[in-house]
């Protein structure tokens, strides 16, 4: 099934792409533009230039001129208010009452506190206190740092709010996380703030299974080298997706046929790190929309888990931007 409308969605992707790259601008680093696209990809609702536009200028308008949502930031906000609500005006709303509580609980003000937002108010508990959720996230968040002081920093933020959902002791998250890194950074895995990104996500399995799903994303990491394919810390996240979705014998020949499609598209051509996420997303995507096979549960944090993902790399990329150009004015001077 998935083979079948691989090619189609490749064509959508490009589709979608130029009509974003006409609606913002050409500046827009080309990564972030394929990352938003790959937002809208995830839903079955058709882009719409102009209802883009007028989410993007109403945030902007709400924000104000001292804002701290950088606009790359602001590009992907609209696009998950927009594909994940029926109204995103109304929805970010919601949100800024959830950026205020979060701020309000030590949550430094900043894009990905904003992010975090999103997260708490697409997995508020059920009859749940906002401000209760908030502080345990901070709480978590502290916990991560106490143990990784020069990994964890603000885009930590998201994760902590996502785990803050868990009804288990703060320790015993705590332990799993830690777990997860010392046996991946001795099965391949380079330590660093990626691998503790993977760590979060892989908190997500069920605590009893940790042992086989460390081994699992072990082996992924494996199977994509065999096949030639150049792995890097920005996909770390994505193989404890499929991790916690199958083994590589289910999965790999699918994701590594649609990531070979991708790479004969022009669009792609220079990019076959973003080739690679696009490629695993769209299977994730098409595995959650098969509800006989995952849980609503695990399906809802996966979604989570790649907004996380594609907002913390746009943020890099962002970062890595505005660092060049500095650079360059400062080199001129």
């Amino acid at each position: 099934m998935f083979q079948e409308t691989i090619l189609q969605k490749r064509d959508q992707f490009t589709k979608i792409f130029d009509q974003l790259t006409h609606s913002i601008s050409w500046s827009v680093d080309k990564r972030v533009r394929m990352s938003i696209t790959s937002q809208f990809m995830s839903t079955e609702r058709d882009f719409d230039p102009k209802a883009y536009l007028y989410v993007i200028d109403f945030i902007k308008r709400e924000e104000g001129w001292f804002s701290s949502l950088p606009y790359n930031t602001r590009y992907i906000l609209a696009a998950l208010l927009i594909t994940q609500f029926e109204d995103p005006y109304k929805a970010y709303s919601e949100l800024k009452e959830c950026y205020e509580v979060l701020t309000n609980n030590k949550f430094r003000k900043g894009p990905y506190t904003y992010l975090s937002a999103f997260s708490l108010l697409t997995h508020k508990k059920e009859n749940g206190n906002l401000a209760e959720q908030a502080q345990r996230a901070m709480e978590i968040y502290k916990a991560i740092r106490s143990r990784h002081f020069f990994l964890t920093s603000s885009d930590d933020y998201p994760l902590s709010v996502l785990l803050s959902q868990s009804n288990r002791s703060i320790d015993s998250l705590m332990e799993d996380i830690e777990y997860f890194y010392d046996f991946l950074s001795k099965h391949g895995f380079r330590k660093g703030n990626d691998l503790q990104f993977l760590s979060h996500i892989l908190t997500q399995g069920q605590p009893e299974r940790r042992e086989q799903l460390a081994e699992t994303t072990a082996r992924y990491l494996e199977a994509f080298q065999s096949e030639k394919v150049k792995i890097k810390g920005m996909h770390y996240p994505a193989l404890g997706v499929l991790a916690l979705i199958d083994t590589p014998e289910n999965t790999l020949a699918d994701v590594i046929k649609a990531y070979s499609h991708f790479n004969e598209s022009k669009l792609f051509r220079w990019y076959k790190d973003m080739s690679l996420l696009v490629a695993i997303q769209l299977y994730v995507q098409q595995i959650i929309a098969d509800n006989s096979v995952l849980s609503v549960g695990i399906a809802t944090s996966i979604q989570t888990i790649l907004q996380a993902q594609q907002a913390a790399m746009i943020a890099v990329i962002s970062a890595g931007a505005v660092a060049a150009a500095s650079s360059s004015n400062g080199g001129g001077n």
